[in-house]
């Protein structure tokens, strides 16, 4: 794809009149420019009363401390989210204004007079104002749109929650992949296992029988229970081929008689010790399952596990007998049955598990699913889910480990039956317990496998049982049949190398993937191309085999899985329709609370928006953070400038989010990872934007201003309340970019001659998603994860006697890039 596609889409305009750091929202300013006296103006701001003394509550009063303005905002709803995922072009319907009512308070925290600095905190407050109205260019006026209008737009979280997600995605994938081989586990002991046990059971009684029937005849029970093996073999013999009298069964027990025991009782899988006789639990399924006597490869096969290989000419009879023996009582107990007809199912699941549930309704819910369920969820329900095969055994599973009585609930069972259940299918998923282990015997194969041995072989392989290629491994796509990887090279690669996929080294992955560079080891390091040759270097594996892992993470789990996965577990989507109340000033994501925090259920955790308010909406008063504190110059050329800026903990939870070093790099936290601190304590002063300065440079490993796609970072030196109006000043556009200013024409305003000032900000070159994640960690940098771009409009008027900026406003949009994850470069339409 050309990723120099434009980035089609306005998440949304916001119009606002902007207080050029602090000196313009004072009213003293309008009463002096009539006047005319500089001086004046600038004593207006020193922190002196009329009478010389130090009083800076003359001069910054309550006006100045809490002060009131409007913002207007028009949104861009999507109108065709389901057309989109269809290949559609996106379809957008402008909305607004939405007229908010902000209130910004501020608290003088020092005035340092010998050095002529204020410091001060200040946060914003947002209402929206019903009784407002917006003028547009035309002189036409709009009401107020309320707050709470629903807009659709893409989430912007989505593509960071996928890659933050990705390791536990894969793990996710792995148990959803072994819900599979579960499902088949389940289905073969209810169709054939338990079957075979009663098999099992009745020819063991068959031989009694035979026994005491020869007793009765006066054979002593000694003989009679060394001959009736050979019986009861010489009976199903005779049985088969055509049927005889009791006398035809005795006279042929010589034939069966030296290999009898070895048939019934001692034959054993040579791979693994376990018993395959006829009276053992697997013995009846095997020998039916080998299928019946051909006199060539089947027949051998069977007498050489049975033990009569060496019975010459009389081979072609005993192999009959074992498998008319075998395979008969196995069907009279409904070996093989379709499970949906059987009448047996509560019997058959009590004998595998030791569940026993009498309700046939109840029973057929947890095995096939339950009605009311939208996604089918039954121990043998298999659906399809956003194109990957989904098995009802994973939500029971996951239901019961989450929560018990939910779950309960849900299929109709108590809680002796719900733990019954998880034991027994969670052995054979590998998720409780030791998992259990299938005889592959059974799928003429040795030794025996579990889950977690099912799935390594066949991510890197053929499936062992079945034979073929599971959907979530990595001979997928292109790469079916190509890929044959030992289980030594998988448990490396998703496991135990330092580059394990299900550690945090998935994320690093995905960004080699969107970027095609591999990160600096350190800030300033080179780096390398990301490519298969590279990937085949990590791993110890061919180019062709790195391909493959590539594709499988990033073209399959990423693309595919991860999504599907935060949907069926959290309901996340690419798309959010909400109230442009939460859209602007808060909602919360399950995911972030979840993914990031490790605490779904904790609601003061979890919460984003585009603005910051004092609180996010809805949250019952969840603070957004700790509030700014900004240092400013009250005299000089530089007068009404902020200096520095930084932060106050004014959350009083005894934590700053950090904490910098004398030299601004970040300082080391304790060794639970927080920053201890006072209520009140100021920390982090920078000369930057906070989200620009060095130490989130370096924690990008020195990737952030080429991400963002400019080095304007200097907050200090930016207008402040008095300006050259004939030279260009730099402008702090609200914390999102630094921007220069055009002078222009003079103009009249209010009456009054004014400089007009204005800023034209490239969006293509202030890319904010470093500012809108907040990770202090590479992530931030990750092209595509949160393609939010900046740009504003600005106008700003300003007096040329006193030289004070007396009005300005903005137009800023915040741009989405839907182009999808790895694209940079957009061109703005």
């Amino acid at each position: 794809m050309d990723n120099q596609q434009k980035a089609s889409a306005i998440l949304a305009v916001g119009i606002m009149l902007i207080g050029i750091n602090f000196l313009a929202l004072a009213p003293f300013v309008a009463g002096q420019v009539e006047a005319g006296v500089q001086d004046v103006v600038a004593d207006g701001y020193d922190g002196y009363d009329d009478d010389g003394n130090e009083n800076y509550t003359a001069d910054y009063d309550d006006e100045w401390l809490v002060s009131t303005s409007e913002r207007v905002y028009f949104a861009y709803s999507l109108d065709n989210p389901d057309g989109v995922d269809a290949g559609e072009a996106h379809e957008f319907t402008k909305m607004g204004p939405f007229i908010y009512e902000v209130t910004t308070t501020r608290e003088i925290l020092d005035f340092d007079y010998d050095a002529g600095e204020i410091t001060y905190s200040e946060y914003d407050s947002f209402e929206w104002c019903e009784n407002c109205a917006w003028i547009d260019e035309n002189g036409d006026s709009h009401n107020s749109v309320p707050g709470s209008t629903e807009i659709t737009q893409v989430n912007i979280l989505w593509n960071t929650q996928r890659i933050a997600g990705i390791s536990t995605g894969i793990i996710y994938g792995e148990v959803f992949a072994k819900a599979g081989f579960a499902n088949n586990m389940i289905a073969t002991d209810l169709q054939n296992r338990a079957p075979s046990i009663w098999a099992s059971e009745d020819i063991s009684g068959m031989v009694d029988t035979f026994s005491l029937s020869l007793q009765a005849t006066g054979m002593d029970e000694v003989n009679a229970s060394i001959l009736a093996p050979s019986g009861v073999l010489s009976g199903a013999y005779v049985s088969a081929t055509g049927g005889g009298t009791t006398s035809d069964i005795l006279n042929n027990t010589q034939t069966f008689f030296p290999y009898a025991d070895s048939i019934l009782y001692g034959a054993q899988d040579p791979s693994t010790g376990i018993c395959i006789a006829l009276t053992c639990d697997i013995g009846p399924m095997l020998v039916a399952g080998m299928g019946a006597p051909d006199g060539g490869v089947v027949t051998q096969t069977r007498a050489a596990l049975y033990g009569y290989a060496d019975a010459g000419d009389d081979m072609a009879a005993i192999d009959l007998a074992v498998y008319a023996l075998a395979g008969n009582t196995f069907l009279a107990h409904g070996g093989g049955a379709d499970l949906t007809q059987v009448t047996d199912l509560r019997q058959r699941l009590n004998e595998v598990s030791g569940v026993d549930i009498t309700n046939p309704d109840v029973l057929n819910g947890v095995i096939f699913g339950t009605p009311d369920a939208e996604i089918p969820n039954g121990l043998l329900s298999v659906s399809d889910y956003s194109g990957i095969p989904l098995n009802g055994i994973a939500l029971f599973l996951l239901g019961a480990q989450g929560d018990l009585f939910g779950t309960m609930t849900t299929y109709g069972i108590g809680l002796t039956q719900l733990l019954g259940l998880s034991d027994y299918a969670g052995e054979w998923i590998g998720m409780v317990g030791t998992p259990t282990e299938f005889e592959m015997i059974l799928a003429g194969g040795q030794g025996t496998l579990n889950a977690d041995d099912w799935w390594q072989i066949s991510f890197g392989g053929e499936e062992p049982i079945a034979g073929g290629y599971i959907p979530i491994g990595l001979n997928r796509a292109e790469f079916e049949g190509t890929i044959d990887m030992d289980v030594a090279k998988v448990t490396e690669i998703l496991y135990t190398s330092p580059y394990a996929l299900t550690s945090d080294f998935a994320s690093i992955f995905m960004y080699g993937e969107l970027s095609g560079s591999t990160l600096p080891a350190e800030e300033g390091a080179e780096t390398t191309d990301w490519n298969d040759a590279y990937v085949a270097g990590l791993y110890d594996i061919s180019e062709s085999d790195a391909a493959a892992v590539r594709s499988w993470v990033a073209d399959f789990m990423f693309d595919q899985v991860i999504g599907a996965l935060l949907g069926f577990q959290y309901g996340g989507s690419a798309y959010i329709t909400q109230p442009v109340d939460n859209w602007l000033f808060g909602w919360r994501d399950i995911i972030v609370a979840d993914v990031v925090y490790g605490e779904p259920d904790n609601m003061a955790l979890g919460w984003v928006s585009l603005e910051t308010n004092e609180t996010y909406f809805g949250s019952d008063s969840v603070t957004t953070g700790d509030y700014d504190v900004y240092v400013a110059s009250t005299e000089g050329d530089d007068m009404g400038q902020r200096l520095l800026q930084g932060y106050i903990n004014s959350d009083g939870n005894g934590f700053c989010d950090f904490k910098l070093n004398s030299d601004g790099t970040m300082a080391d936290a304790d060794s639970s990872g927080m920053y201890p601190c006072e209520e009140g304590e100021l920390y982090g002063f920078t000369e930057h934007l906070p989200w620009r300065a060095p130490h989130r440079e370096t924690s990008t490993l020195g990737l952030l201003s080429a991400h963002v796609g400019n080095e304007n970072t200097v907050v200090a030196g930016a207008v402040g309340g008095v300006a050259d109006s004939d030279d260009p000043f730099r402008v702090n556009l609200v914390g999102y970019a630094m921007a220069e200013s055009v002078p222009g024409d003079m103009e009249t305003y209010k009456g009054i001659e004014m400089r007009a000032h204005t800023v034209n900000l490239d969006p293509s070159q202030n890319q904010i998603q470093a500012k809108l994640i907040g990770s202090a960690s590479f992530v931030d940098v990750l092209p595509g994860a949160l393609p939010v771009y900046f740009g504003s409009n600005v106008d700003i008027k300003v007096e040329p006697v006193t030289q004070v900026a007396m009005y300005g406003k903005s137009v800023s949009m915040f741009h989405l890039d839907l182009r999808g994850p790895g694209m940079l470069n957009p061109e703005m339409g």
